[in-house]
């Protein structure tokens, strides 16, 4: 079906995603209730993700066990999390496209590029197909824990994928009709009935894009149980919450999952999209080795900005700064104008491809961090400008004297 035909734009142009769109979004809420990827951008040989929660029936108030188990594509693996942030990127085409009406979607692959905020390289549309070869692939299989809107019951749904099919031209090297140059992807029936069936929910996508990984599913979670006034305040076990809803590793003890959350609460308080809160008070233990944790809806409004100094504030060197701090100083600031330089320089397509290998030539924690949001972003600027002043380097050394 045409994007005209649906009832909504037509994909292709290049046109800027409105904060009113961004901010418009939307999320299918059983993909919410368990994660269906890996938490960092790697499957490290996991073949199955399985989470399993006790809950109780809501017609006979009886205990029931909820659970997902979640098979990899043979050959792909896994989604991880740079595929859910795709699947997060594919909601949002559908939004604005079709607006759930069709289950079959017309894209580019670099509008989908400019949705999610990455940068225009190789990387990025070989990593979209990945994606899209992995979110085919995958078998989810529901026990007791599929929500079926229409009938208002929960469920056993397995054996389904996210996408049904999905087809890649490479618009960049082609000419003639749109229509020709144009990606597609379809939505597994299963899913799709559930889009149909209303069972989304509303997404300020511009504001979760930017989160990391771990503040991106907490942020989601926390957004679909927040209702207030009657549940502007929600209390977790701790365990329950990190490993079964947000995919934590079961290995990790009360301390180590406290740790390991906590980044992720900053970053949304930092939002105003929960209220700051002690960590001695956000915490509470329960008994030996069990913890609970709460969350209360905040005001929106983020916290006062610490104000930076100003450029020449940053620049001037304060009474008592020795002379050496000054040459330090100098020297970083010369360094970052020799990389820009050199960057300034080369074409878009030559600079996907150094970024691409600077990426790949990291070290391993520099490419862990790359999942991180805001983080990620400032790590993958330090890992190019990095391999810039090694590459500049190596050419001077090999510079006739």
């Amino acid at each position: 079906m045409a994007a005209e035909e649906a009832g909504k734009t037509a994909p292709g142009k290049k046109k800027a995603w409105t904060k009113e769109q961004l901010r418009n979004g939307r999320d299918e809420m059983n993909l919410v209730e368990f994660p269906f990827a890996t938490l960092s951008d790697r499957a490290d040989g996991v073949q199955v993700l399985e989470f399993q929660v006790s809950d109780s029936d809501r017609e006979s108030g009886l205990p029931v066990e909820r659970k997902l188990t979640v098979t990899g594509d043979p050959k792909y693996g896994l989604p991880t999390a740079k595929d859910e942030e795709v699947y997060l990127g594919l909601l949002q085409l559908t939004k604005f496209h079709t607006d759930f009406r069709s289950p079959d979607v017309q894209f580019t692959r670099h509008e989908l590029i400019r949705l999610l905020g990455w940068p225009n390289n190789d990387w990025a549309y070989e990593r979209i197909a990945t994606a899209l070869a992995r979110l085919t692939g995958v078998r989810l299989f529901y026990q007791n824990a599929w929500r079926d809107n229409s009938n208002k019951v929960f469920k056993d749904r397995g054996g389904f994928g996210i996408l049904d099919s999905y087809t890649i031209r490479d618009g960049r090297k082609g000419s003639g009709p749109i229509e020709d140059l144009l990606s597609e992807f379809r939505w597994n029936n299963v899913l799709f009935e559930s889009f149909q069936a209303g069972y989304l929910k509303r997404l300020d996508y511009e504001t979760v894009r930017d989160l990391g990984t771990k503040a991106k599913r907490l942020y989601r979670y926390l957004d679909k149980h927040f209702n207030p006034p009657k549940y502007a305040r929600l209390v977790f076990d701790l365990r329950t919450l990190a490993c079964e809803r947000l995919g934590f590793s079961r290995d990790y003890d009360a301390v180590q999952i406290r740790r390991a959350l906590q980044p992720a609460v900053e970053e949304l308080e930092a939002l105003g999209f929960v209220a700051v809160e002690p960590v001695e008070t956000r915490y509470r233990k329960i008994s030996r080795g069990r913890w609970e944790v709460s969350f209360e809806s905040g005001s929106g409004k983020r916290p006062p900005r610490v104000v930076l100094p100003s450029q020449a504030q940053r620049t001037a060197v304060p009474k008592g700064v020795s002379a050496k701090a000054r040459e330090t100083d100098e020297a970083d600031a010369a360094e970052s104008a020799r990389v820009r330089k050199y960057l300034d320089a080369l074409t878009q397509e030559e600079r996907g491809k150094l970024e691409a290998d600077a990426i790949d030539s990291a070290e391993p924690f520099l490419r862990n961090l790359l999942d991180g949001g805001a983080l990620g972003k400032t790590t993958a600027a330090l890992i190019v400008h990095k391999h810039v002043v090694k590459l500049l380097d190596r050419q001077e050394q090999s510079s006739p004297v």
